[in-house]
């Protein structure tokens, strides 16, 4: 049999939440990639199930987010059960489940298997497919400064019948089974070897990572010596709450997290018992009915019966960090090969789809010469920092959430109140909207002259959404969703009140700038045969009325004509007005922009990060040092 080569842009070793959102970004941008994944099938129950309010933010970025919400199940309330002095449970608060103004989305649960598909369909319709029963058995380095896929990877392909489980135990992915045991459900025997030579690998191949263990990394951290049980149901009970997120602390019998999902089922979270320190438990002991009957004890007084169990599994609480996510800037670990810890904070999923969101772009450019490799410094600047305040949350809320409640102020145990004061001061960091990026190649300093411009506008945040009106056809559209996953840099031009012809005049000589200039980075950085606005897209939000000016009069940038016929856009120009239908006329105001102000125009990278804020005046001399820094045409700096 011969043996088989392949080149390609990106090897993504593992095909779970991580490894295909980073294969829907690079298949979009058009990059050669190759997806493997060791086991046969994807999993169909059980395992992640909350999608917090910024990844789905980033699904509507793939227009992929109608699953999401079309399937799951909104998440409304949160309540909180406790003891009260006689020790009885009692629901002593509420509140709702995601803060409110935070995102036009909402806090939903989906199993992962749906979730998988929904990322799976979107990598088929650009060309990319996960190749299963592929296991990588090598990985090195090419010595050769001239070589162009300097990572080498071999991998084989398994015999069939890799997986032992079927799919309604999540035990063989425990972390309380050995190493020995979760290799055991592979084989080394069977098909062809293939080399594949990369010029970037990402593993995403989960908490036994086998690309961090060729990289020499390891995950450091503790253990809680506290392990719990999770199960799917369709429950029978009494309590009255059943169909909202309860958060329940009993007396003496442990705690349970509740969260309702989609189909009527109720995911229970159930603390079960404590461990000596290296002590581990034998997996072949615990079962769903040994699950039920924790439950029950946490629930008391109030009845539970569970006759249909869809999955199960145990696990072990801790929290570990691997702090190198790079090799050579060549080789990545994102999602669980580099944070793992509980899941009760709703965040395992959330946090590794964003680190691959966060890198699928800085890659694509640099693979297609579009960006200097030393952007990819980043991804660890970035993305180690939000994995440590992970870390430092899911400690916290972890020991809070399975420690004894004291009854009283006066008893000894875990005060109820500061509980739940930790709960509702993370709200927006758990959603996902609160994550800022430090300053760094591709996030420039704030300063009290830019925080002035737009005074809502935090950079190194994710750009939030207002609605809008689009000036062409009247179409009420929130703003970010003109934020597509497609590889591109934002120019969003805050023009102010085109009204007033002194304003307009300053956009119009802005608009010329930045065409002509050759210091603009639109001029500087787009082939001589590419559409306009085919590197960096401009956006044009007025504060005036639609009818202040007419759409024919706008600059070309903000309209360019794309495509052989120079078909012109209509997708790019929006006015801050209220809608017909819709609402809206708020913007300006959401962002913190004057509308009768000088202007001002935000610089938003291909991730919707908010990266820098400039006036009209010195608008090119700070895009052309803020690109300058970075940007290349065929790989080289200008």
């Amino acid at each position: 049999m011969p043996h088989m080569e392949d080149t390609c842009d990106v090897l993504i070793i593992g095909a779970g939440p991580a490894g295909l959102m980073l294969g829907c970004w690079l298949a979009r941008t058009g990059s050669k990639t190759r997806i493997i994944d060791r086991r046969e099938a994807k999993i169909t129950r059980g395992h992640a199930d909350g999608v917090q309010c910024r990844t789905i933010e980033i699904f509507q970025s793939f227009g992929m987010e109608e699953t999401l919400r079309r399937e799951g199940n909104e998440l409304s309330e949160t309540v909180f059960y406790n003891p009260d002095r006689n020790g009885h449970l009692v629901p002593t608060s509420r509140i709702p489940d995601t803060e409110p103004n935070i995102s036009r989305f909402r806090h939903v649960v989906l199993n992962q298997g749906r979730i998988e598909d929904t990322l799976i369909d979107c990598m088929r319709k650009d060309g990319l497919t996960v190749e299963r029963s592929m296991s990588p058995i090598s990985l090195e380095f090419s010595d050769s400064s001239a070589e162009t896929h300097p990572v080498i990877v071999k991998v084989q392909h398994l015999a069939p019948a890799t997986e032992t489980s079927n799919g309604s135990s999540g035990l063989y992915r425990s972390n309380i089974i050995s190493d020995e045991e979760f290799h055991r459900g592979f084989t080394a025997q069977g098909g062809q070897v293939e080399t594949i030579k990369a010029k970037y690998v990402v593993g995403c191949d989960g908490a036994r990572s086998w690309t961090r263990n060729q990289l020499g990394f390891s995950l450091e951290g503790d253990s809680a010596n506290i392990y719990w049980g999770v199960m799917d149901a369709r429950p029978i009970t009494n309590l009255p709450d059943i169909r909202v997120k309860v958060v329940l602390h009993s007396v003496s019998s442990g705690s349970l997290l509740i969260v309702p999902r989609e189909n009527n089922l109720v995911r229970f979270y159930i603390q079960m018992g404590t461990l000596q320190p290296g002590e581990k438990l034998d997996s072949s002991t615990q079962s769903p009915e040994k699950i039920l009957e924790s439950a029950r004890k946490i629930l008391a007084p109030y009845t539970l019966e569970c006759p249909e169990i869809e999955w199960w599994s145990v696990y072990e609480i801790g929290q570990r960090l691997c702090k190198h996510v790079s090799h050579k800037n060549r080789v990545f670990l994102a999602g669980d090969a580099f944070h793992t810890h509980s899941p009760k904070g709703g965040q395992g999923m959330n946090v590794s789809m964003a680190d691959s969101y966060n890198l699928g772009w800085k890659l694509a450019a640099c693979a297609k010469g579009l960006a200097d490799p030393s952007i990819l410094d980043t991804y660890s600047g970035e993305r180690v920092e939000v994995a440590r305040q992970l870390i430092e949350f899911d400690h916290k809320v972890s020991r809070l959430f399975s420690g004894k409640p004291a009854v009283t102020a006066e008893s000894e145990g875990v005060s109820m109140e500061e509980f739940q004061s930790l709960w509702i001061r993370m709200g927006k960091w758990t959603s996902g909207t609160g994550v800022v990026y430090p300053p760094s190649l591709i996030v420039a300093e704030s300063s009290t002259q830019k925080s002035t411009l737009a005074k809502n506008i935090i950079i190194g945040s994710h750009f939030e959404s207002h609605m809008v009106v689009c000036y062409a056809d009247a179409h009420a559209t929130h703003f970010a969703d003109r934020l597509v996953a497609d590889g591109r840099w934002r120019l969003i031009i805050f023009s102010g009140d085109l009204g007033d012809l002194n304003q307009q005049s300053r956009f119009n000589n802005l608009c010329d700038q930045l065409t002509n200039a050759d210091a603009s980075p639109i001029k500087r950085y787009t082939p001589p045969t590419a559409n306009l606005n085919s590197v960096i897209e401009v956006l044009t939000l007025t504060s005036s009325p639609r009818k202040a000016l007419r759409y024919s009069a706008f600059p070309e940038i903000t309209r360019p004509f794309v495509g052989k016929h120079r078909y012109p856009t209509y997708d790019q120009i929006f006015s801050d007005e209220v809608s017909y239908l819709d609402g809206g006329g708020g913007a300006y105001m959401g962002y913190g922009v004057e509308r009768d102000g000088p202007g001002c125009v935000v610089v938003v990278r291909p991730d919707q990060h908010v990266a820098e804020v400039t006036g009209f005046e010195d608008c090119i001399d700070v895009l052309a040092r803020f690109f300058g820094g970075f940007m290349t045409v065929d790989g080289m700096k200008l």
